[in-house]
């Protein structure tokens, strides 16, 4: 079935198939999708508690949801993994549809609908039900950034009396189900949701949009999904729709077909619009990069909205270290910044990561290069060691390497992959001047390697450029490793 025409089918669901918000107890539901990450596991967990019979297909096997499953373990549901089967559609009243599940490609799903069965997703279950306000975040990039910031600046805010509301509470996309914390979220509280674009999807079947929007940006992204850019947008844009039309929208950069898109939704209401400011001057952050500084802006714009204290927000981004595996600050030791970017498992990322390293303020003055010299590289920015390589992948290195030669005074080749990164900086960093590489086996010698050879004022950058399965069961345990060792110095 097109995406075009299963997205008519899921229109005419709107008003005759919306979930009923009441309690699932008694119902035999059918939870499609429990993930490697456990975007499953919230909604099963609460189902279970709530009194549904439950069970849980997906297409991947009992191995490889190890996690996910020993996270249901006590619970009394049934799971039929290794594969969808129709027949569990027989014994359904309802059925919960994973995020990640593709509904325009799923043949699963559209026998869901060939059924005319009733459906919903965990995110409207949630907003559904919620008490509080909600603060919904999405965009194409940075919204769990933004999100996690914006939450401790609200909850510092509140520590320090400063605030209306008498609590904060994160979840979302960003990897936590609100579900299950509906008992402690009381009406004058806020919640900073992350609502990523398939999550957005189908919010229209309840009529409800959150109190206030942002939009960090939207860009081309997820066109793997989506018949072309203007059914993502349409997506995203659903977090705008609120049905009394007076909610305030956050809004970042946008590309000029979303920009259209969003104005034909706010229509006379362009009052409810408010932008995100250029950064000016750079605000004081842990996390380096050209995008926290968009992120932190894009948080003082809500928190001024909310008529929050501009002093105790910017000390709470400043105390920001990041989100764990993404450019998070682990600590400094001995003069010595060490980040943890285990998310990084392609070369593109790692270019992401040493370019945003090299555009942050250093500690103090460097001494450049003479730029007329042969192969000389500028070192105005702060020296970085590189921790890269993981598992080996048929993708080229040439970019990679080149910004590793071009701003790294030494590199660290780890795991599989790691001879590869070693020739690829040899080769492709011939006009650049000498970067020290070495090869190691592990993640323990590249630590021990770089604390060995870090200099006060410079960087050890955990970016590896690879996935992890070829010593990891996943890049968080990768992280978490990096993270354990580092701290152990």
């Amino acid at each position: 079935m097109r995406a075009d025409k299963l997205k008519f089918v899921v229109r005419k669901l709107d008003h005759s198939m919306k979930p009923e918000p009441r309690s699932p107890a008694g119902r035999r539901v059918l939870v499609v999708g429990l993930g490697r990450f456990g975007g499953g596991v919230g909604v099963t967990r609460w189902l279970a508690s709530e009194g549904a019979t439950v069970t849980v297909t997906d297409q991947a096997t009992h191995e490889a949801l190890a996690e996910s499953v020993a996270a249901v373990a006590d619970l009394p549901v049934s799971l039929h993994l290794g594969g969808h089967d129709e027949g569990d559609l027989d014994t359904a009243d309802l059925v919960i549809i994973n995020p990640a599940v593709n509904k325009s490609t799923s043949t699963f799903f559209q026998a869901v609908v060939r059924r005319d069965m009733a459906w919903t997703t965990e995110m409207n279950l949630f907003c559904e039900r919620c008490p509080a306000k909600v603060l919904g975040v999405t965009g194409s990039y940075g919204k769990s950034t933004t999100c996690a910031m914006l939450a401790e600046a609200m909850e510092a805010c509140c520590r320090a009396s400063g605030a209306s509301y008498t609590g904060v509470h994160l979840g979302g996309n960003i990897g936590r189900s609100l579900l299950n914390e509906l008992p402690n979220i009381r009406e004058t509280d806020w919640v900073v949701l992350e609502m990523s674009n398939a999550q957005l999807e189908d919010l229209p079947q309840i009529h409800w949009a959150p109190d206030l929007a942002v939009i960090t940006n939207l860009f081309p992204h997820h066109l793997d999904r989506y018949a072309n850019f203007a059914e993502y947008a349409g997506a995203k844009l659903n977090i705008t729709r609120h049905p009394n039309g007076d909610s305030k929208i956050v809004v970042g950069e946008l590309h000029p077909v979303a920009e259209d898109m969003l104005g034909e939704v706010i229509a006379e209401r362009r009052d409810r619009l408010v932008r995100v400011p250029p950064v000016d001057s750079p605000i004081e952050l842990k996390v380096p990069g050209e995008h926290n500084q968009r992120n932190a802006a894009c948080v003082l714009t809500v928190c001024r909205i909310l008529g929050l204290n501009d002093a105790i927000v910017c000390d709470a981004l400043h105390d920001f270290r990041g989100l764990p595996h993404r450019l998070e600050f682990v600590r400094n030791l001995d003069s010595v910044d060490y980040y943890n970017d285990s998310k990084s498992t392609a070369p593109a990322a790692t270019v992401i990561a040493v370019e945003a390293i090299v555009g942050s303020p250093s500690p103090e003055p460097r001494a450049e290069l003479n730029p007329g010299a042969p192969g000389a590289r500028a070192e105005s920015h702060r020296k970085i060691i590189a921790v890269v390589g993981g598992q080996r992948k048929d993708v080229s290195l040439d970019e990679c390497a080149i910004c590793l030669a071009q701003y790294c005074r030494m590199v660290i080749c780890m795991g599989e992959s790691g001879p590869n990164f070693s020739e690829a900086v040899r080769q492709r960093g011939s006009g650049f001047q000498p970067v020290n590489i070495h090869v190691v086996a592990a993640l323990d010698d590249a630590v021990r390697r770089a604390r060995t050879e870090a200099n006060p004022g410079e960087v050890v950058l955990f970016s590896p450029g690879a996935p992890s399965f070829d010593q990891y069961a996943n890049f968080t345990a990768r992280g978490r490793h990096f993270t354990d060792l580092v701290n152990a110095l």
